[in-house]
């Protein structure tokens, strides 16, 4: 009796509906390998990737602005509902978003746009990329991705050589900003260059150069030149700002508008005016370039490159801003002549103001000056972490 008992319950615990198809509906939703929103003050980032090939259409539409993706799966996956729980919760250029089952094979994923907000999306059946900016998003980023996973597939990212061009304005009979206790900011910028170059040769795949490494004038013309041989991955010209209003303080970064583009502030404008003159004063040819660099010149305020510089910019900045106050929160824009005679990712960078007498002492310690070249390092590592190689112009290696 006890046996023909168990065997009724065994039959009924294997028939019950409350294993088969529970396990079959939670095996069914995990077609969504990782679902990430990334978010800072100017973009962010959706990216969707599936465990499986995934057909979908997508579509952006006005009034309001808003893109959804139909994607052809039964069931809507808990990494999904966790990515909409995410954005929901922030507040960005991606203002909302909803899930739910469109159809009976499809799921629709809606994103709400801000008004200030570029998109571009770019995907196949294993991936899906967003990124929404409050910047122009030039035409090259629909190649991103794909040189990423081009690159990801060859294993080739760890062969990669980044070369880091340090520029330490000013130097020799031009001292540049000099502060109340004599503090020169040609011997500023060096002594922060030499930092920056010893950390970025201490890391596996990265080596700089510099313009000068000791306290001589060197004509823009002979920095480029130098600078070329050495056919660098980015730009980096290393300032101290100095201004009449003893009390103005912070750090700034600084980037080229685009050419139909004016300099971003009066005060960009200003500093942009007075490096130049500067050039021009010490170097009185510095407007018969020769034809090399002629052919370059403006290069850098192309939509892609801009874009590039403004991203390294910003990273920077970041960084920068955990080691002093930030002059100004966004990279500026304007005209300098340095940057505008280098044609691949540029910025400028000054790092306070010798103007200021709290700021002058701190940047005559070597202590400060360690703490603002590992700062700009750590900028420039975490922009390289989410650009293709190719993108910067990196040659690949497979050895």
């Amino acid at each position: 009796m006890l046996q023909k008992l168990i065997r009724i319950l065994l039959l009924i615990f294997i028939s019950s509906p409350l294993t088969g198809p529970s396990l079959a509906a939670d095996t069914k939703d995990r077609y969504i390998e990782s679902a990430t929103y990334t978010l800072d003050t100017e973009q962010t980032l959706i990216e969707i990737k599936f465990s499986r090939n995934t057909k979908y259409q997508s579509n952006q539409l006005k009034n309001p602005d808003r893109l959804y993706f139909d994607l052809e799966v039964s069931d809507i996956d808990k990494k999904l509902t966790s990515l909409v729980t995410s954005i929901n919760k922030t507040k960005g250029l991606i203002t909302k978003a909803v899930i739910a089952k469109n159809k009976p094979n499809i799921v629709r994923i809606v994103f709400q746009l801000s008004n200030q907000a570029n998109t571009r999306v770019n995907g196949n059946g294993r991936i899906i990329k967003i990124l929404t900016s409050q910047n122009e998003i030039p035409d090259l980023i629909d190649n991103f991705y794909q040189a990423e996973s081009t690159q990801t597939k060859n294993k080739i990212w760890e062969k990669e050589q980044y070369v880091i061009a340090i520029d330490a304005g000013h130097g020799g009979k031009d001292p540049g900003a000099v502060g109340r206790r004599g503090t020169t900011e040609k011997s500023i910028n060096l002594s922060i260059a030499k930092k920056l170059k010893k950390y970025i040769d201490q890391e596996p795949n990265m080596k700089a150069v510099l313009t000068r490494d000791k306290d001589v004038y060197v004509k823009l013309r002979d920095r480029i030149k130098k600078i070329r041989k050495h056919q660098p991955t980015i730009f980096i010209s290393i300032h101290a700002d100095g201004a009449k209003n003893r009390k103005a303080s912070g750090s700034s970064v600084f980037i080229l508008p685009r050419k139909d583009e004016v300099a971003s502030s009066r005060y960009a404008k200003n500093v942009a005016d007075k490096e130049n003159e500067m050039d021009l004063l010490f170097d009185p040819d510095i407007d018969n370039r020769d034809k090399d660099t002629q052919k370059t010149i403006l290069d850098l305020s192309q939509n892609v490159t801009r874009y590039l510089s403004e991203q390294l910019g910003t990273n920077v900045l970041k960084r920068i801003g955990k080691v002093n106050n930030l002059h100004k929160k966004k990279v500026e824009k304007a005209n300098f002549a340095v940057l505008k005679s280098i044609d691949v990712c540029s910025i400028l960078v000054e790092t306070a103001f010798l103007s200021n007498s709290e700021e002058e002492k701190q940047l005559r310690t070597s202590a400060y000056q360690d703490k603002l070249a590992l700062a700009i390092l750590k900028g420039i590592k975490d922009f390289l972490k989410n650009t293709p190689p190719e993108q910067l112009g990196v040659r690949i290696s497979k050895n």
